[in-house]
């Protein structure tokens, strides 16, 4: 009869413990990447809405047409963008992220936005004003881009 000994014993814990190291890399390292992936994603949608609109009020459509989903790019030319914003009435001419909400790959960003409309009404130069804004920013393949109602 062979009875283990202590030395025995330890022997062969260590070597299921080498066997077994690589597994337990491994799961730690997924158990790091889960923890990565469900942090809030506000704060990302929040820049990159802030990004566009620092672009629109500097008049880099290139930049500003780069922030727009690929669905919307896909069925919308960069000229055609630049055309429809050169021709509205409406200027902006500040905007400041306020806040987002989120939920899994859709968020609402909220925002101040402050513009003029040269010659609204006969008599009215200009007229000054601003308002809050909600946007629709969505997360394609880990990335967050605008998702515009038309």
């Amino acid at each position: 009869m062979n009875i283990p000994t202590e030395r025995h014993q330890n022997d062969r814990l260590s070597r299921v413990m080498r066997l077994c190291r690589p597994f337990i890399t491994c799961g730690l390292i997924a158990l790091l990447a889960a923890c990565a992936a469900t942090q809030p994603a506000g704060g990302d949608a929040k820049n990159r809405a802030q990004e566009r609109w620092d672009a629109l009020l500097a008049g880099d459509f290139d930049a500003a047409y780069a922030f727009y989903s690929p669905g919307y790019r896909s069925s919308h030319s960069r000229v055609d963008f630049e055309i429809d914003l050169r021709s509205r009435r409406v200027r902006w001419t500040a905007a400041k992220v306020l806040e987002a909400s989120c939920e899994a790959d859709l968020c609402t960003v909220q925002s101040k936005v402050n513009y003029k409309v040269n010659r609204p009404v006969p008599g009215v130069p200009e007229w000054n004003s601003s308002e809050q804004i909600a946007e629709r920013w969505v997360r394609i393949d880990g990335q967050w881009w605008f998702f515009p109602e038309k």
